[in-house]
């Protein structure tokens, strides 16, 4: 896990109770998020041994934020809209994104 279940619960104002029921599924999303961070940027994350910059973590928890949120697909009146500031703070990480 790149997010730690403290990181994502604070970032979502959820109480940081240790036995959440809600946790393996933030795990679920913090993965989905990661892999979509990856996709974007056409490499793995962490893709050294450096850590992962904090314009990154950002993102993906962002990306955390409108993924729970939204975690209801079955709502029609809902609407997701991508989130400009997630390919803000992603963009210049990013390789082999050609001309």
């Amino acid at each position: 896990m790149i997010l730690t279940l403290e990181e994502m619960k604070t970032h979502l104002r959820l109480p940081l109770d240790p036995d959440s029921e809600i946790d393996p599924q933030l795990e679920d999303i913090e993965a989905a998020a990661v892999d979509y961070a990856s996709m974007y940027l056409n490499r793995d994350i962490p893709w050294d041994s450096n850590g992962v910059p904090a314009s990154i973590k950002q993102a993906l928890l962002l990306l955390v934020g409108d993924m729970f949120e939204n975690r209801e697909g079955q709502n029609t009146q809902a609407q997701y809209h991508q989130n400009p500031a997630v390919e803000r703070l992603l963009h210049f990480y990013r390789v082999e994104i050609g001309i």
